[in-house]
């Protein structure tokens, strides 16, 4: 069993390295880059953008997944009863993720309408707008992720 354990925790691990690394490097790199060369740099960043979508969905599986079964393996756990600092913890970081998911939602439509042919290539009048809300969504995910990974420390550090 704590083989089994340690494996779900290592891959729930990873994949919110995956996830918030994902959007930290586009955050910090990709967009700095592309907003100071325009054209060609902005649609390569588009096109990355769109292919880390897959990524996210991927991550945010696994995290949901993982998370899961670690909540339901531990013995501190009981259904629906915040009793103790752990059990509130979980509940903020269930929260937390809800969140994530939902900032994951937005910027995904934000990303295949920017890339999609009624966006004329991400440059029509609505484009700019929607590349604020994808900066926005990034914002947002990382401070998401921060907190969760803050929550999950306190999780480990929870008596």
């Amino acid at each position: 069993m704590d083989l089994l354990l340690w494996a779900v925790r290592a891959l729930h691990v990873f994949s919110v390295a995956t996830w918030l690394g994902g959007f930290v490097f586009q955050y910090a790199i990709i967009q700095p880059i592309a907003r100071s060369e325009g054209g060609e740099a902005l649609h390569a960043a588009g096109m990355m953008s769109k292919r880390f979508l897959g990524f996210m969905w991927a991550s945010l599986w696994t995290m949901a997944a993982t998370g899961l079964l670690m909540m339901v393996l531990s013995p501190r756990f009981i259904w629906f009863r915040y009793i103790d600092t752990w059990s509130i913890l979980l509940g903020l970081k269930q929260i937390v993720f809800l969140l994530m998911v939902l900032c994951s939602v937005g910027y995904g439509r934000m990303i295949r309408y920017l890339q999609s042919p009624a966006s004329n290539g991400g440059f029509d009048e609505r484009a700019e707008l929607y590349r604020l809300r994808v900066i926005r969504y990034r914002k947002m995910s990382i401070a998401l992720g921060v907190v969760g990974l803050l929550l999950a420390a306190g999780l480990r550090l929870a008596v």
